[in-house]
């Protein structure tokens, strides 16, 4: 997971860029290091992690390292631009 974010050549989204051509690019690269489904699903923490099984706990944390990777990748293909859509 560490290898995504390092030594990357990411797609910038800038204003000449087509966003179209970008977000294809932007699904193959996340899609290649199965992190696009934490952008297609989502990622909701658990109410309670008391409640939660150990086997579910791994995955938990694997599920979190990838909602973060995938940000981290996101916000620095924007250029580090904050341009949330509500």
């Amino acid at each position: 997971m560490a290898s995504l974010a390092n030594n990357m050549l990411l797609p910038k989204l800038s204003k000449d860029a087509s966003y179209d051509n970008w977000i294809l690019q932007m699904k193959a690269l996340l899609g290649s290091r199965e992190v696009w489904e934490v952008i297609k699903n989502g990622h909701q923490e658990p109410q309670d992690v008391g409640e939660v099984m150990i086997a579910q706990l791994a995955t938990l944390k694997i599920t979190r390292a990838k909602d973060k990777t995938t940000l981290y990748v996101v916000y620095n293909a924007l250029g580090g631009r904050t341009c949330w859509v509500a």
